[in-house]
């Protein structure tokens, strides 16, 4: 997705990737087994010694692996917020302390083990994507260190993709956000669609609690606030200071906006919205079982982050992606739902013969 971003730019790359989809548009692509150090150290010292890059964009993964980050700070310039600041929202106990002092609600949220056991959840201190959420079970043994107890919410969960320059923030738009029901992992992301309807009302408490925030978080680029509504409210859950997978649904632009925020470009902050995005929506297709991606496998246009023919795929991890547009989003998620199953069938067969129509 970064990639993609930068190159729509105007860019060239040099990529460190995980999982080399065959879709990452970049002059060089180095793939790491992880980005544990060990892993991640020689890839970013080969890429320095023979392209010379100076500057760096990050994305999703060093949630786990600050340490990697800190590296990546230590050799190059990084275009997105600094490690010490990344660190800060790793830090469950200050960063859900410092929403009570500014009067945001949240979940309540403990970091000991709750007296009841009734509608709970365990939430990782350092996590993304919703992996490792579970519900707590009775008797059941945490490790206070790595996780937390924060009360279960029913309700719809969304997003607020925002750009911001250290001293000033921009709502860029809210989204819907949704979950895999059949993932192992009860709470894994599994799609977003960038139109979502909260009201106005709604909106300006968002864009208040975030002018807030960035007073104590003097974040740097693009990033998102979570939260959920239930029975009506509204409850922050979590900031993630990087950028979110949302970005690539608001058009080429925002890479730009992120660059400006991170060169010390001052944003215009004012009443008026940034532009309507085409609806848009991102459906991740999990694996059902564990299976190689059959050779010369052919993907239809609009799967993205295409693993290459060979590639072993693990129950439960990631396959692809899809990314769908439409006149509005009963639009976009019809085309999900449809083109989800055609992925599975095709997953399946290894026959693609579904004819796609609007």
């Amino acid at each position: 997705m970064i990639v993609k971003l930068i190159v729509a730019g105007g860019f060239s790359a040099v990529a460190i990737d995980c999982f080399a989809d065959e879709d990452t548009e970049a002059l060089n692509l180095y793939q790491v087994a992880s980005l544990r150090l060990p892993d991640l150290k020689p890839a970013v010292d080969h890429i320095i010694k023979h392209f010379g890059v100076t500057h760096v964009v990050y994305g999703s993964g060093f949630e786990t692996q600050v340490d990697s980050l800190a590296y990546l700070q230590s050799r190059f310039v990084i275009m997105g917020n600094a490690v010490d600041l990344f660190r800060r929202f790793q830090d469950k106990p200050d960063f859900f302390q410092t929403l009570h002092q500014l009067s945001i609600p949240y979940p309540e949220t403990v970091f000991s083990s709750p007296s009841s056991h009734v509608d709970w959840l365990i939430k990782p201190m350092q996590g993304e994507g919703g992996l490792s959420i579970s519900y707590y079970q009775p008797n059941s043994h945490v490790d206070s260190k790595r996780f937390y107890w924060q009360r279960y919410l029913a309700g719809e969960v969304f997003s607020a993709l925002f750009v911001a320059d250290a001293e000033h923030i921009k709502v860029l738009g809210f989204n819907r956000q949704w979950i895999d029901q059949n993932h192992e992992h009860a709470f894994a992301f599994a799609g977003i669609c960038n139109q979502a309807t909260i009201g106005d009302e709604n909106q300006r408490l968002i864009i208040e609690w975030l002018t807030a925030l960035i007073r104590v978080y003097p974040l740097h680029g693009l990033g998102s606030l979570d939260f959920i509504f239930h029975q009506g409210k509204i409850y922050v859950l979590e900031i993630n200071a990087r950028i979110p997978a949302s970005a690539q649904l608001y058009g080429k632009n925002v890479f730009d906006l992120h660059l400006q925020a991170c060169n010390g470009v001052r944003l215009t902050v004012d009443d008026k919205p940034y532009p309507c995005p085409i609806p848009m929506g991102l459906q991740i297709i999990y694996a059902k079982h564990s299976f190689k991606i059959p050779m010369g496998m052919i993907w239809p246009n609009w799967v993205v982050d295409r693993p290459a023919g060979g590639v072993f795929i693990g129950k439960g991890q990631p396959v692809c992606s899809i990314i769908a547009q439409g006149n509005n989003t009963a639009k976009v998620q019809n085309r999900l739902q449809r083109w989800q199953k055609i992925i599975e069938n095709l997953l399946q067969t290894g026959l693609y013969h579904h004819a796609i129509s609007d």
